[in-house]
């Protein structure tokens, strides 16, 4: 009977501590992982439409990504010491006042990929600690004043892929620490260049895939500190002389897949301290002399899937002497290189020209054997004695081992026929010819150099001692004349002396005697 009485008070005070321990440790819904020693629970894919509130309230990092979340609510006032929210790739249409105001300790914020189009002046209220917010892959078509006006520590806000066509000349107040600014594949049709004002001190600028077909004069005027830009794939035809002025620190800047016509080398002068450059995939057909005058820090350049680009002029990089990477690829119109392109560049050391029409490469463009990288895949090689120092490279460097991607030493001969589709560095050093032909050669020449030199002693001499011949040759003739004056034949000779003999036989008379 005792321990009957007893059952309930031990089944009341099991109950006491079960709802304790749920307090303190939360009770972890299907489908998550939960762990109370980091504080951390990740509820990713678990089929959530709600945000749980059962969860540990001293929880530091909560993911709530790919569920069917379609409000937040106050959900959150629950976790207070949150420092970590993802709840990207859900349902969200709409962020309210009051869905993040009490994480006052909140640092990353994930709200991309839901169906937001809309941002109130009171959407990030309290948020003072916040560091990264993501936005992007919504439905966002403008940016209102003072809309981030709350994140005094944002250091980078990602709005890409969404529609943003208007942004307020405010829109960016009080984002004082601000670093990096996302506006990647939106439709901008103008460089917001007003708004930049306030933040003075961002480092990175993506632009890029919006709609700007001419960029104006001081667009950038604000930017003083910023490093990198990006205006890539949106149609430019035109930078303006002054485009990028008060740019003095940019390292890097992104110019490729647009409609440029010539290099904007005049507008590149305000960038000195421009390190890389990325221009292809643009319409310009050669890269003229000082293509890049005054880039004299520029140490990667990359011009890739140049349409009409048919030829690199003598010079083209005479300014940028401390280049270390060469990225030319896909220009299918690409044949020739003229001497002297690459002169005076003694720090190259990655090369590529994968894919480009070369049907040779002379020895002489690059230091070659210097190089830590080089790849001429891709061309349509004729492999004969001109790339017999390009087989001697391929045969004793390995400069697939650089990259850790594929062999980059796998060039494949396109002529003559007989070493079509065989690898270059693979080929016996007679398949190229290379002995015989060049044999012929100097036996060719040596023969014309001796027959000119003889041919050279013989008219000196000639001319010399042209007395003396003339002189020769004259003896020499008029023997000949004369000879029939005093030779006889010896018809002649028998006559003479028949009478001779019949003179000396002829009788005395007899009266005489």
């Amino acid at each position: 009977m005792q321990k009957l009485r007893g059952s309930p008070r031990i089944i009341v005070l099991l109950f006491y501590f079960m709802c304790l321990w749920s307090r303190v440790a939360g009770i972890c819904p299907a489908r998550c992982e939960c762990n109370d020693e980091i504080l951390r629970v990740i509820c990713d894919s678990a089929n959530l439409d709600v945000v749980p509130i059962t969860l540990n309230p001293e929880l530091r990092e909560l993911r709530l990504s790919n569920n069917l979340i379609k409000a937040i609510r106050t959900s959150f006032s629950v976790y207070r010491n949150l420092e970590f929210l993802d709840v990207s790739h859900n349902q969200l249409s709409t962020l309210d006042k009051g869905n993040f105001e009490d994480l006052k300790k909140l640092k990353v914020l994930l709200v991309n990929s839901n169906m937001i189009s809309v941002l109130q002046n009171d959407t990030f209220i309290s948020l003072n600690a916040l560091k990264v917010l993501h936005l992007n892959e919504n439905y966002l078509q403008t940016l209102p004043a003072k809309v981030f006006v709350q994140l005094e520590s944002l250091e980078l806000l990602d709005l890409c892929q969404n529609s943003i066509s208007n942004i307020d000349q405010e829109a960016f107040f009080g984002l004082k620490s601000l670093k990096t600014l996302l506006l990647r594949d939106n439709k901008l049709t103008n460089i917001p260049s007003t708004p930049f004002q306030y933040i003075s001190k961002l480092f990175k600028l993506d632009l890029g895939l919006n709609s700007f077909e001419n960029i104006p004069e001081n667009s950038f005027s604000a930017l003083n500190d910023l490093e990198e830009l990006s205006l890539d794939g949106c149609g430019i035809k035109a930078i303006q002389y002054g485009a990028f002025k008060w740019l003095n620190s940019l390292l890097i800047l992104r110019i490729h897949d647009n409609d440029l016509w010539e290099i904007p080398t005049k507008a590149l002068f305000d960038v000195i301290r421009l390190e890389e450059l990325h221009i292809g995939q643009n319409k310009f057909h050669s890269l003229k002399a000082k293509s890049f005058q005054r880039l004299k820090f520029l140490r990667t350049i990359e011009i890739n899937g140049c349409p009409n680009l048919n030829e690199i002029e003598k010079g083209a990089f005479a300014d940028n002497t401390n280049l270390k990477t060469i990225i030319i690829n896909h220009n299918k119109e690409l044949r020739h290189i003229q001497d002297g392109a690459f002169d005076n560049l003694p720090n190259i050391q990655h090369v590529s020209f994968r894919g480009n029409s070369f049907e040779t490469l002379q020895y002489g463009l690059l230091s070659w054997d210097e190089l830590q990288f080089l790849d001429v895949r891709d061309n349509p090689l004729v492999c004969n004695c001109s790339l017999l120092w390009l087989w001697k490279l391929l045969v004793t460097k390995n400069f697939s081992s650089v990259e850790g991607q594929t062999d980059t030493t796998q060039v494949i001969c396109v002529n003559p026929p007989g070493l079509k589709d065989r690898v270059l560095g693979n080929l016996p050093h007679d398949d190229l010819d290379c002995y015989s032909m060049e044999s012929r050669r100097q036996l060719i020449i040596g023969v014309v150099v001796a027959s000119a030199v003889f041919s050279g002693i013989i008219i000196m001499l000639g001319f010399r001692y042209r007395d003396k011949l003339a002189g020769l040759l004259k003896t020499k003739w008029g023997r000949g004349r004369k000879e029939p004056q005093y030779q006889k034949t010896s018809a002649e000779e028998e006559s003479t002396i028949l009478q001779a003999g019949q003179q000396s036989l002829k009788m005395t008379p007899v009266t005489e005697l």
